[in-house]
């Protein structure tokens, strides 16, 4: 039963002891609900940082990936057109 401030000034002395207990333990609960719900915050927000870095990480990891990759495709490139080259030359011969 939820009472009003007026309805618990009116109480008996052992509905209000007993009133008393419930709302520490309602106290108890809550905090103890409360550091739960921290802990998790505390973890999830450690869980994103550490995705965050892993992020970085694989954006850095790519982009050295990608300019390997375009200096191969550029190296093989220039092998072909100096195979070419040479291939012109020996035809010559």
């Amino acid at each position: 039963m939820a009472y009003t401030d007026d309805d618990l000034k009116k109480l008996s002395e052992e509905d209000k002891k007993k009133q008393m207990r419930n709302f520490q333990m309602e106290i108890i609960v809550l905090d103890s609900d409360t550091r739960k719900m921290q802990s998790r915050k505390a973890m999830l927000d450690a869980e994103m940082r550490k995705l965050r870095m892993d992020q970085e990480r694989m954006r850095i990891e790519s982009e050295n990936k990608k300019k390997e990759y375009d200096t191969i495709s550029y190296q093989i490139i220039k092998n072909e057109e100096e195979m070419k080259r040479l291939k012109k030359k020996l035809n010559l011969l």
